[in-house]
Parts: C-alpha cells; sequence; structure tokens
C-alpha cells in the first residue's frame, strides 16, 4: 500500500474522530458558556427561553492534533513496511 493511501485513511479516521468528539461534546451542554472538545473545536452557547445561539470555531489544537495523527500514521506506514520489506529479504 502506498504513503498516499495510509495518510488518506489516516485523515478519514481523523475526521470521524473529529466528528464523534463534535457530537459527544455538543450533547453534553447543558447551560450557556463556551466549551472545548477534546480535538480543539470551540463551542460557544448562548441559551435564553426563547431562542439557542451555538457558534462554532476551531482553534490551533485542531492543526496541532491533526498533524500529531497524521506524523503517527506515517510512522506506523514506514515501520510496517520496513518490517514488510525484513521479511521478503529473509526468504
Amino acid at each position: 500500500m502506498k504513503l498516499t493511501k495510509f495518510i488518506f485513511i489516516g485523515t478519514v479516521v481523523y475526521l470521524v474522530l473529529f466528528l464523534i468528539d463534535y457530537l459527544v461534546t455538543l450533547f453534553s451542554i447543558n447551560e450557556s458558556g463556551e466549551y472545548m472538545s477534546t480535538l480543539g473545536l470551540s463551542i460557544d452557547m448562548t441559551m435564553t427561553e426563547e431562542e439557542l445561539f451555538t457558534n462554532f470555531s476551531l482553534t490551533p489544537q485542531v492543526l496541532v492534533t491533526f498533524v500529531s495523527w497524521l506524523m503517527i500514521v506515517c510512522l506506523v506506514f514506514l515501520v510496517a513496511k520496513r518490517i514488510r520489506y525484513g521479511k521478503v529479504l529473509n526468504k
């Protein structure tokens, strides 16, 4: 498998994790305030008796976690490739 395919799969996995983190954070809010999800999504919620205002914004933490995740995916790819290459040489 190529590195670009690993990066694509890693990005999709990160987006799924980001969505799960977003939903867990959003549904755990029960009062007005500013909330931060684990992966860096900032949610500013204002509740009144008539309306509900919600503002979403991304923080630099999102970029840091995404780049860190991609580095981990690339390292896993390189280790898997080295192990596979080593097994081919030993046969």
